[in-house]
C-alpha cells in the first residue's frame, strides 16, 4: 500500500508539471484488495464494537461492560505481538482471520464477567465476587475456547493449494482465542476487583441491578414458560426439529448450488483471441482494433480501463492456457469496485459477447474471468491422456461437441492447437536396411543439408585460429519439399542413396506445445460455465456419465477431470476430514472436561441444529454454498457448543446441590440466559457487519460470515430449547436402563437417589 501511494504521488506531481494532457490508469493494483480488506477490518471493527458495547450495557453494569470490552484491544495487541514473532504478516488472509475472530474475543470474558456480576448482585464484595465467579466458570470457559480452537485446528493440515491459501486463518484465530482466554481468566478478574463498585440502598441491598429491570424479568419469565412447555412435550419438540433438520439437509444437497469460489467481487476479466498461426504481430495488432472499439463503448460507470497485450496470453504464472506467440492477443478489462457499479462482470461479458464474437480474422475468441480465490483452473477441464495425438484430438472433439449441447457452458476450447507446418520424414526401416542405411545416418545427413557440416578448416599463415568451412544447401531451399527428394545419403559401402527411396516425405501441421500428465501426452478440453444456469460440478458429472466408457472405446486412453472440479472434490474431501477430526477432538475435550461419555453427545447435538440456520441463510439470500461457506460451517462446530457447555455445566451443578432434574434444567436455563444471549449477540453482531457490509463490504468474506452468523443465531435458539429436552430424554433412557441417572457423579448418586 505504501509503495502504491508513493508511486501515485510521484505520478500526480509529474502530471502537474507536464504541459501535455496525459491520463494515468493504475492496473494490476493489488493494494486495492489489501486496502479494502483493511478498511473492512477497521470500519467493521468500530461498528462491531458499538454493537457489542450497546448489548453489554443493556445486560451488565456500565463498569463491568467496559472492563469486558477492554479485552478486545488487549487480545488484539497480544495477537499482533505473537504474529510478529511467528513471522506472520498482516495480509489479505491473516486479516480475514482477524475479522472472523472479532466477535468471539469477548465471549469468554462475557461469561466470566456476567457470573462475577451475578454474585455482585447477590451482595458479595467485588473481590470475592470476581474470585468466586471466575472459579465457577473457569473450566467451562476453558473448555469452550478449546472446542473452538479444536474446530479450526484441522484446517492447518489441509493439503493442496487451497490448504496453503487458508493456513493463516486458523493460525490467527487460535492465537487470538488463546490471548482472549488469558485476558478473561487473569486480567479481567483483577479489573473487576479494582474498578467495579456497587451502589447500595439504605437497607444494604444493591441498587440498579439489571435482573430487577422489568424488561429483563419479562424475558426470563417468557423463556421459563417456553422451556417448561418444551420439556413437557420434549419428544414432540425433538422430533419436530429433527424433521426440520432432515428437510434442510435435503435442500442443501439438492436445491442449493455449490460453487467453489463464486465470481462475486471480480474486478477484471480477459478477452483472449487467436489469429491463424504465423500471423505477424503487426497484423494481429490490426485485427484486435475492432475488439478494442467495442470494449471502449462499455459505459464509464461499468469500466475503469482496458489494456491489450499483443503476442501474449497470460493471467499469471499458474495459468495453464498461457502462451506467447505473434498470433496471440489478450485484452484485459478492469472494472470499478463492485459496490460502485450497477452490473457484475458476467452481465458486462454477456452484453459485449455477441458483438466481439462477430469480429473476423481470428480463429478463436473467448472470455475468461479472474479467479476470486486461489488459481484452481477453469470450471471444466477434461484432461485426455494417451500417446497418439490424432486419437487425442478425436476424443477432445467429442468432448467439445458435447459441451456445446449443455446449456450454460461458454468459451469452449482446447490446448492442442496446430502449429506451423513442418516437413516430416518417415523412414522405411526395411528399405533402409537393404540399402545399408539406418535412421541415425539418415537424420545426420538431413541435418547437415540444412544446418551444414564442417567440410574442412583453413588457417591463414598469420592467423592464430582456424576457420571452419561449412557446406549446406541454400537457406531459401529449406522450405521446398522437392529439395528433400534430391538429397543423397552415403551408405556404409560408400554408395549414394536418394532419400526418397528409403523414406516418405510429407508436409503436415506441427505442434506448438506438448503437455504431459503422469508420463503420458495430454490434451485438455475446457469450458467456462454460467453459474446462473449450471454449476461446474453438474457439468463435470454429465461428462463423467456421458464418457464413462471412454477407456473401453479407446484402449490405452483415459480422462482425468481437473480444474475447479478437481479442486472442488479435493477441498470438499479435506473439509469433510477437517469436520470429522474437529468433531472427534471436540468430543474428547468435552468427555475429559465432563468426565462423561454421554453428556458430550448432548452438547454436540447443537452442531447439526446450527446447520439449519446456515441452509436457511443461503436460501433466503439466494447465494450458492462455497468453499468459504463450508469453512464457516467447520468453524461453527466449535462455536455453537460453547453455550451448551455452560448450560449443561450449570444443570449438573444444580443437580449436585440436590435440586430435582426438571427444576435444575429450568433454573439453569434462566440463570445462563443472560450470558448466552450476550455471547450470541456479540458474536453475531461482530460478524453481521461483515456479512452485510455495514462498515464496508468484501464479497470474498460474506459467505463465511453469513454461515457463522445465522448458524450461531439458530443454534443459540435451539440450545435454549432443544438441548434441555434432549438432556431430559437421555436421562429418561438412563433411568429406564440403569435405574439411576447417568448425568451426575457417583458421589451425588449415593446422596440423591431420587433424580426426577
Amino acid at each position: 500500500i505504501r509503495i502504491v501511494d508513493e508511486i501515485k504521488k510521484v505520478c500526480d506531481q509529474f502530471l502537474e508539471n507536464c504541459p501535455d494532457k496525459l491520463e494515468i490508469s493504475y492496473v494490476n493494483d493489488y493494494s486495492f484488495f489489501a486496502r479494502r480488506r483493511l478498511n473492512v477490518l477497521k470500519n467493521n471493527g468500530w461498528a462491531s464494537l458499538i454493537l457489542i458495547t450497546i448489548a453489554m450495557l443493556l445486560f451488565l453494569q456500565r463498569r463491568v461492560a467496559f472492563m469486558t470490552i477492554l479485552g478486545i484491544p488487549i487480545a488484539f495487541l497480544a495477537t499482533f505481538v505473537i504474529m510478529n514473532m511467528m513471522g506472520i504478516t498482516i495480509n489479505l488472509i491473516s486479516m480475514f482471520g482477524l475479522i472472523i475472530v472479532l466477535g468471539m474475543l469477548v465471549d469468554d470474558g462475557i461469561i466470566v464477567a456476567e457470573n462475577s456480576y451475578r454474585y455482585l448482585e447477590e451482595g458479595l464484595p467485588p473481590r470475592k465476587a470476581a474470585i468466586k465467579g471466575t472459579e465457577e466458570v473457569m473450566r467451562a470457559v476453558t473448555t469452550a475456547v478449546f472446542t473452538t480452537i479444536a474446530a479450526f485446528s484441522p484446517l492447518l493440515f489441509m493439503t493442496g493449494i487451497i490448504g496453503k491459501f487458508i493456513r493463516n486463518i486458523p493460525t490467527v484465530l487460535i492465537i487470538a482465542l488463546l490471548a482472549s482466554l488469558g485476558e478473561a481468566l487473569i486480567i479481567l478478574p483483577s479489573h473487576l476487583t479494582d474498578f467495579v463498585k456497587m451502589k447500595y440502598d439504605s437497607q444494604g441491598k444493591p441498587m440498579g441491578l439489571v435482573k430487577d429491570m422489568p424488561w429483563f424479568k419479562a424475558i426470563v419469565r417468557f423463556y421459563g414458560k417456553i422451556v417448561t412447555g418444551a420439556i413437557r412435550r420434549k419428544y414432540k419438540v425433538v422430533a419436530g426439529f429433527t424433521l426440520i433438520l432432515l428437510v434442510c439437509a435435503f435442500l442443501a444437497f439438492n436445491v442449493i448450488k455449490f460453487i467453489l469460489f463464486p465470481p462475486a467481487g471480480i474486478n477484471f476479466f480477459f478477452i483472449r483471441a487467436e489469429a491463424p498461426i504465423g500471423t505477424p504481430l503487426e497484423k494481429t495488432n490490426e485485427l484486435i482494433l475492432p475488439v478494442e472499439k467495442i470494449v471502449s463503448k462499455i459505459p464509464k460507470e461499468d469500466m475503469d480501463t482496458f489494456v491489450t497485450s499483443v503476442g501474449e496470453i497470460s493471467e499469471d504464472r499458474h495459468d495453464p492456457f498461457a502462451g506467447q506467440a505473434s498470433h496471440l492477443v489478450q485484452t484485459t478489462v478492469y472494472l470499478p469496485p463492485e459496490a460502485d457499479r450497477k452490473r457484475n462482470a458476467d452481465d458486462i461479458i454477456d452484453d459485449i459477447r455477441e458483438d466481439i464474437e462477430k469480429v473476423k480474422g481470428f480463429t478463436d475468441i473467448r472470455f475468461d474471468r479472474a479467479e476470486s480465490g486461489p488459481p484452481v483452473g477453469k470450471a471444466v477441464e477434461a484432461k485426455i491422456r494417451g500417446e497418439n495425438f490424432e486419437t487425442l484430438d478425436v476424443i477432445a472433439k467429442e468432448y467439445m461437441d458435447y459441451l456445446k449441447t449443455i446449456d450454460g457452458t461458454t468459451d469452449i476450447a482446447w490446448d492442442h492447437k496446430p502449429g506451423k507446418e513442418e516437413i516430416r520424414i518417415k523412414v522405411d526401416n526395411d528399405k533402409a536396411t537393404l540399402s545399408g542405411l539406418n535412421v541415425s545416418r539418415i537424420a545426420k545427413t538431413v541435418r547437415s543439408v540444412f544446418e551444414g557440416s564442417i567440410a574442412t578448416k583453413i588457417k591463414p599463415v598469420k592467423a592464430e585460429e582456424e576457420t571452419d568451412v561449412t557446406v549446406m544447401f541454400p537457406e531459401e531451399s529449406s522450405g521446398d519439399i522437392n529439395i528433400f527428394k534430391n538429397i543423397l545419403i552415403r551408405n556404409k559401402f560408400g554408395n549414394l542413396i536418394p532419400l526418397k527411396n528409403v523414406a516418405s516425405i510429407e508436409k503436415v501441421p506441427g505442434t506448438t506445445t506438448i503437455h504431459h500428465l503422469d508420463g503420458k501426452r495430454v490434451v485438455t478440453a475446457s469450458a467456462n460455465v454460467d453459474t446462473d444456469k449450471i454449476t461446474s460440478l453438474k457439468v463435470n458429472n454429465l461428462l463423467e456419465k456421458k464418457f464413462k466408457d471412454i477407456s473401453r472405446k479407446h484402449m490405452g486412453y483415459s480422462v482425468k477431470y481437473g480444474g475447479e472440479h478437481e479442486e472442488s472434490m479435493d477441498s470438499l474431501i479435506s473439509l469433510l476430514k477437517a469436520f470429522f477430526y474437529a468433531f472427534l477432538i471436540i468430543y474428547l475435550i468435552l468427555a475429559s472436561s465432563f468426565k462423561s461419555l454421554i453428556q458430550p453427545l448432548i452438547i454436540m447435538l447443537a452442531i447439526p441444529f446450527g446447520l439449519i440456520g446456515v441452509v436457511i441463510a443461503f436460501l433466503v439470500h439466494g447465494l450458492p454454498l462455497s468453499f468459504m461457506a463450508i469453512l464457516g460451517i467447520v468453524g461453527l462446530n466449535g462455536i455453537v457448543v460453547n453455550d451448551s457447555i455452560v448450560l449443561v455445566d450449570f444443570i449438573n451443578k444444580l443437580r449436585r446441590e440436590g435440586i430435582d432434574r426438571r427444576s435444575s434444567i429450568i433454573k439453569a436455563g434462566q440463570m445462563r440466559l443472560r450470558p448466552v444471549l450476550l455471547t450470541t449477540i456479540t458474536t453475531v453482531g461482530g460478524l453481521s457487519t461483515v456479512a452485510y457490509g455495514i462498515g464496508g463490504k468484501d464479497p470474498f468474506l460474506v459467505p463465511m460470515a453469513l454461515s457463522i452468523c445465522w448458524g450461531i443465531a439458530f443454534a443459540t435458539m435451539l440450545t435454549l430449547i432443544v438441548i434441555p429436552c434432549i438432556y431430559s430424554i437421555v436421562d429418561d433412557i438412563a433411568l429406564k436402563l440403569t435405574k439411576h441417572s447417568s448425568m451426575i457423579d457417583s458421589v451425588t448418586l449415593n446422596n440423591h437417589d431420587s433424580v426426577k
